[in-house]
């Protein structure tokens, strides 16, 4: 069975392209079945070749996507060709063609492309991202315009399955402590896309699109780390056609 790719429901210029994968489909066997994108948890070489392969002949992508590294920093990288394992968990281009891609389980995979379709790139955002402030880093980055920029966040663990110490709590409430949901004196769940949300408006981004899907609840579509602990890793993709 082929890799599944669902294309982004939201709207941008023409001709950005962006879609993420399930896990279903692909070569991978075991606790990674079937789609694992990622070298980094434990799935065979050569499964995970396979599917980087196959995830680029069915997007149609003359180069390969750039393949991030990802370290829960706040590091941003500019690309301009194809490579791989590029430390960073943000990355941007204005080069056609090429592919920003972010992995992920339960982190938020943040896809961005201004108004104008002339650059596009991706954010990996689990709560130590949200405390080390990548997005802030990377919209500086990316333009001096944030009212021209449209975001969508992708398939994310959702509140009621991600519970949290105080040393989270303590981290990010202080970007808003409506964030969170105290469930006794050292618990909370920790709502991860609603406070990308409040970073991204309070940074001047209006078109701000998400799909709420719960990595955690459907484990026929979604890696979850949370659930499986050793587990693969969904990708979410975007270029400039």
């Amino acid at each position: 069975m082929p890799i599944q790719i669902k294309k982004v429901n939201w709207e941008c210029p023409d001709n950005i392209k962006a879609f993420h994968t399930t896990r279903i489909g692909g070569s991978s066997k075991g606790l990674f079945k079937y789609s694992n994108l990622s070298f980094d948890v434990g799935d065979g070489q050569t499964n995970v070749k396979k599917n980087r392969k196959e995830l680029r002949q069915l997007l149609k992508l003359d180069v390969d996507p750039c393949w991030m590294k990802q370290i829960h920093s706040s590091y941003v990288k500019k690309v301009v060709s194809s490579v791989n394992d590029i430390v960073c968990d943000a990355s941007y281009t204005q080069t056609k063609g090429l592919a920003c891609a972010v992995l992920s389980a339960d982190c938020l995979p943040i896809l961005i492309c201004d108004k104008l379709g002339t650059k596009v790139g991706v954010i990996h955002a689990g709560w130590r991202g949200l405390h080390n402030g990548i997005i802030k880093k990377f919209i500086n980055k990316f333009s001096k315009s944030p009212k021209d920029i449209i975001c969508w966040i992708g398939p994310s663990i959702s509140p009621v399955n991600y519970v949290v110490r105080e040393d989270v709590y303590k981290k990010l409430s202080k970007i808003t402590p409506k964030m969170f949901n105290q469930l006794d004196d050292e618990h909370w769940n920790l709502d991860l896309r609603f406070g990308a949300k409040i970073v991204l408006k309070s940074l001047g981004i209006k078109k701000i699109y998400s799909n709420d899907m719960c990595t955690f609840q459907n484990s026929n579509l979604y890696y979850s780390y949370r659930r499986e602990n050793n587990t693969g890793r969904i990708a979410s993709l975007i270029w400039i056609e």
